[in-house]
C-alpha cells in the first residue's frame, strides 16, 4: 500500500492521501486569512486589496483554488460513479451522468481560469 503512494498511481489510497492533504492546504491557508482579518483593525478594500497585491498571496490563492477544485470534483466523480448509475437510473443513467459531469467539468474551468486571471492581475 505504501509503495502504490509514493508510485503515484491513480488508486483508492492516492485519491483519499491527496484529498486529505488538499484539505489541510485550505485550512492553512483559511488559518492565515483569518489571522489577518482579526490583525487588522479596519477591514476594508483597502486593507484586503493590499494583502492580495503580493504574489505569495497570489499564488497561494491560486493554488488553494486548484486544490477545491480537485477536492470537489473527487468527490463529484464518486458521486457520479456510485449513484448515477444504471441499477438506480435505469435508461437514464448515461445521459444524466454526462450532463452531471459536464457541469462539475465546467465549474473546475471556470475556477481554474478565474484563478488565472487573478494570478496574471
Amino acid at each position: 500500500m505504501v509503495t502504490k503512494i509514493r508510485s503515484f498511481k491513480r488508486t483508492g489510497v492516492f485519491e483519499f492521501f491527496f484529498v486529505r492533504l488538499t484539505a489541510v492546504f485550505q485550512a492553512l491557508y483559511f488559518l492565515v486569512i483569518s489571522f489577518y482579518c482579526f490583525q487588522v483593525d479596519p477591514i476594508n478594500f483597502e486593507n484586503l486589496s493590499a494583502l492580495f497585491t503580493h504574489n505569495l498571496i497570489k499564488v497561494w490563492t491560486f493554488l488553494v483554488l486548484v486544490s477545491i477544485s480537485y477536492h470537489a470534483m473527487t468527490g463529484m466523480l464518486n458521486i457520479a460513479h456510485d449513484y448515477l448509475t444504471f441499477r438506480l437510473l435505469g435508461n437514464y443513467a448515461i445521459f444524466l451522468k454526462s450532463i452531471f459531469l459536464i457541469i462539475c467539468w465546467a465549474q473546475v474551468i471556470g475556477s481554474i481560469s478565474v484563478g488565472v486571471i487573478l494570478l496574471v492581475n
